[in-house]
């Protein structure tokens, strides 16, 4: 070892610059910007936290109906937490399970060497019924950020409408219940808009 290091023949240098690092995180796209702040999201919506500052993680999720933005947040993850704690563990349990099955960790490989930190092709299709969002009614946009940051750990991911009655199976009243909660307290939907939004899987 010590003969290679004198002669050059091992250059920490050189496999450093030949190593490909792929990074799994991108500037936060405009499809994950807030419709209500023209720009990314600048803080929680719960607590009115900062967001944009490295090292501060937080979830957006924002729901369509016809194109149109009808619900968005951005919620910080000391906020979610407080939500889990009203929750029940057996809904929690379910919808964990229930996710597993999709292999999420393995779709973020095969998505990552792909396609790399393109937004577009992780959101085109339902993670759970498979069909292309382009075309429904009502789908739903999931992503993971770190400050001004887009995560690729599983999330982003699209949800079509139609799967909301095969998630809400799951939960338990109080569960649902705090979730519908939630929707009336941080959102004054008119009453059109409220069932597909109750109806939808919120990130829990």
């Amino acid at each position: 070892m010590s003969d290679k290091l004198d002669s050059g023949e091992f250059d920490d240098t050189k496999n450093f610059e030949e190593f490909e690092y792929s990074p799994n995180f991108t500037a936060v796209p405009e499809v994950f910007h807030s419709f209500m702040e023209e720009g990314p999201f600048s803080k929680c919506t719960m607590c009115d936290g900062t967001l944009l500052k490295d090292g501060t993680p937080y979830l957006i999720h924002k729901a369509f109906h016809r194109g149109e933005v009808i619900f968005e947040y951005a919620m910080c993850l000391p906020c979610r937490a407080k939500i889990q704690e009203e929750l029940s563990a057996e809904s929690l349990e379910r919808i964990n399970a229930y996710m597993d099955q999709y292999h999420i960790e393995d779709r973020s490989e095969s998505l990552l060497a792909e396609h790399g930190t393109e937004v577009a092709p992780w959101i085109s299709h339902c993670l759970i019924s498979g069909k292309p969002i382009e075309g429904e009614d009502e789908y739903h946009y999931y992503a993971f950020c770190d400050g001004p940051d887009l995560v690729f750990n599983g999330l982003p991911m699209a949800l079509a409408g139609g799967v909301d009655e095969e998630l809400n199976e799951l939960l338990s009243k109080q569960t649902r219940d705090r979730l519908d909660g939630f929707v009336d307290e941080q959102f004054g939907l008119p009453p059109e808009l409220r069932k597909p939004i109750k109806g939808s899987p919120i990130l829990i």
